[in-house]
């Protein structure tokens, strides 16, 4: 089966693998979308300022923008997604991007605008009916889920998600990337893993297997299905070894569960077909209190109202939050030292106001008197801007 691949050297190391189960037909390789998208600024080879040959040819596709038309004029049957390319700083000219790189290995003088991640995306959103139109040329989409590791981990979740909920017929493998600091210089197994997955995708036996995706983040962990064509299934949860909750029967591919105590779980999905054998996710531990996104503990949080100004002085106090989601315009000198961002702005996942009671009773809960006694002193001038029910609360949680 033939594979067009629209990634970056992550996904390239892939190929090389003996057991990879495609033929690569198209690779387009340090690409962002934007710049796939745009119009060309027509050069030749001979005006790239560079004797690398990988130089020379990912500048010359990015300018002349020649890999579009190859796309669309593909026969094959699968397109591969890795994002990681969205990391080359890009810029915009004339209305159309590209890599900062190409324009800088040309001669010529170009006034180019350096285009910040934040509006990256943005643009990217406006552009993404384009990017639907491409990959409906395809029977299938693979999108690999996998983060660089750094500062840019945001913004590549934002824009998958972008993708994930906008691609129907997709079927989705996630990196993991624990304790990699470099996932360009992934070890050798984290590599080996993908190439087995995707074995499985392309293997004689494909119909009869039970392929998902799964994962916890926050609360919720859920399962995604990589099986395109139509399939009933039956999700239930195990808590502790043991039936806890149960889906009914239903053909989404995709289902999640809330989990609301602590303890072991995993999921169990039984298909409504007897040749295809019901299976169990990995087992997840859970632990109340701790909001986290993908494993990480989430490093922003939501500007409640005045009355529960209190509950994020007290998450402050006890959680690492680099930045305030709310109006920055009220708030032009940041809150409490930190920056102020409007909710359009947010790619990273962020603690939502409606979920700061939660976390904060079960600080409150779980603080020592003293601790508690302080916390309330230093602040007691917003905690008199609380509800009745809140303040005798607090005052029983220090009797």
């Amino acid at each position: 089966m033939k594979i067009d691949i629209i990634g970056s050297t992550f996904s390239s190391r892939l190929t090389e693998f003996r057991n990879f189960p495609y033929d690569v037909n198209i690779f387009v390789s340090g690409q962002s979308f934007l710049s796939l998208l745009s119009k060309s600024y027509p050069v030749s080879m001979k005006d790239i300022n560079t004797s690398d040959i990988v130089e020379i040819s990912t500048a010359h596709r990015d300018l002349n923008k020649a890999n579009l038309a190859k796309l669309q004029e593909s026969r094959s049957e699968v397109l591969m997604i890795d994002l990681l390319s969205e990391l080359n700083p890009l810029v915009k000219y004339n209305g159309s991007y590209f890599n900062r790189e190409s324009f800088e290995l040309i001669d010529e003088k170009i006034e180019y605008e350096d285009l910040r991640k934040i509006d990256q995306f943005k643009a990217l959103k406006k552009h993404l009916d384009k990017i639907i139109e491409l990959t409906s040329f395809y029977e299938q989409i693979i999108l690999l889920n996998v983060t660089p590791g750094n500062e840019h981990d945001d913004f590549i979740k934002g824009m998958y998600e972008l993708l994930y909920n906008s691609i129907g017929n997709k079927l989705v493998i996630s990196a993991d990337n624990t304790n990699i600091k470099d996932i360009f210089n992934a070890p050798i197994e984290a590599y080996d893993s993908i190439v087995q997955q995707l074995r499985k995708f392309n293997s004689d036996n494909y119909e009869n297997q039970l392929l998902f995706d799964e994962k916890l983040e926050d609360d919720i962990l859920s399962v995604y299905m990589n099986y395109i064509e139509p399939r009933h299934y039956v999700y239930e949860l195990y808590k502790d070894g043991h039936p806890y909750k149960k889906s009914h029967k239903t053909d989404s591919r995709y289902c999640q569960f809330k989990l609301d105590e602590g303890g072991k779980y995993r999921i169990r999905v039984t298909p409504d077909t007897e040749s295809v054998k019901p299976r169990f996710s990995q087992t997840y531990e859970y632990q109340p209190g701790n909001i986290s996104k993908n494993g990480h503990i989430a490093e922003y949080a939501e500007m409640p109202g005045k009355t529960g100004e209190w509950m994020l002085l007290l998450i402050l106090a006890h959680m690492n939050i680099k930045g305030i989601v709310g109006n920055p315009y009220k708030y032009p000198e940041g809150f409490k030292d930190l920056n102020v961002y409007q909710e359009e702005e947010m790619t990273a996942p962020y603690i939502k106001r409606e979920e700061l009671i939660e976390l904060s009773l079960s600080l409150l809960e779980d603080m020592p008197k003293k601790e508690l006694t302080d916390f309330v002193n230093q602040n007691q001038q917003v905690i008199t801007q609380a509800s009745s029910g809140i303040q005798n609360y607090i005052n029983f949680l220090q009797q």
